[in-house]
């Protein structure tokens, strides 16, 4: 009954599709149904239907900061391919749909004279994903420049998605985390689209930061499959108080106290298994 009526209100559903190939690690099984929206008309239908249906959803993105089980992924798992972005540039402020990549939000926002994203270069991954995980690098995290975000999220007084829009404060973000990743629910709220609060700049000091960037991670970021950043750095006792605040006000922690170096220390970066390894 369940399957008949989702590829009801879903005709483009696909079943049992194997997720190693929307995932950067290349790994993954089976997913029970599978669909893309490139609208977000269609990201909020297919949520309802499957809210409707009793079926969970799981969002992907772009794919990267997830590891699929080989056994695969009971459920309907939502591609979230949607691409509008809109820059308000005398406001300084751009509209993104969660579905845009990291690579393309810098891409429209250099072009239009705008940083802040910059620290960003190099992440894979959406808008979504970074927000909901709160992405950063380089002392910075997204969530600094988020100003207000539309959410997807069931109304308890009549149990149906409906469209909510919230400032940053009510994110809740801290160090690599927000509200919308502490809660443990089947039907967790969806990230539709973000706008954020950006400043006016000249391009070629933009660019400048681009490529300082980009040496660094040519450096020291190694080249092939990867599943992304999965350990956090320790955040010191005295620093506790401020990373509610997403990260500003919060100092770079020194090489010798984030996680790479300490993971390094311990010599976690030798172990392996098969062709997979901690690097």
């Amino acid at each position: 009954m369940k399957v008949k009526k989702i590829t009801e209100i879903l005709p483009e559903i696909r079943e049992q599709v194997v997720m190693r190939d929307y995932t950067s690690l290349k790994v993954g099984g089976v997913a029970d149904y599978f669909f893309e929206a490139k609208k977000i008309e269609s990201l909020v239908r297919a949520v309802r239907a499957s809210v409707a249906c009793q079926i969970p959803y799981f969002i992907l993105g772009g794919g990267s900061n997830i590891l699929f089980s080989d056994y695969g992924l009971p459920g309907l798992v939502i591609k979230n391919s949607t691409a509008n972005i809109a820059v308000l540039k005398a406001k300084s402020q751009v509209i993104v749909d969660s579905g845009v990549s990291l690579a393309r939000l810098i891409m429209e926002t250099t072009a239009n004279d705008l940083s802040g994203p910059e620290f960003l270069y190099g992440v894979p991954g959406t808008v979504g994903g970074a927000v909901y995980g709160n992405a950063g690098a380089y002392g910075q995290s997204i969530g600094d420049y988020v100003k207000n975000l539309t959410v997807l999220k069931i109304d308890p007084k009549d149990n149906i998605p409906k469209i909510f829009q919230f400032d940053r404060l009510w994110m809740d973000f801290e160090y690599r985390s927000s509200k919308l990743k502490k809660i443990k629910s089947r039907f967790k709220p969806v990230i539709l689209s973000v706008c954020f609060q950006f400043s006016q700049n000249r391009k070629e000091e933009i660019m400048r930061k681009l490529n300082s960037y980009k040496k660094d991670r040519l450096k020291t970021q190694p080249i092939g499959l990867s599943a992304g950043c999965i350990f956090k750095n320790p955040i010191p006792a005295e620093l506790k108080n401020i990373t509610g605040k997403g990260s500003r006000g919060m100092p770079e922690l020194p090489r010798e106290r984030r996680a790479g170096y300490l993971l390094d220390q311990a010599g976690a970066k030798k172990l392996k298994i098969g062709a997979a390894v901690v690097s």
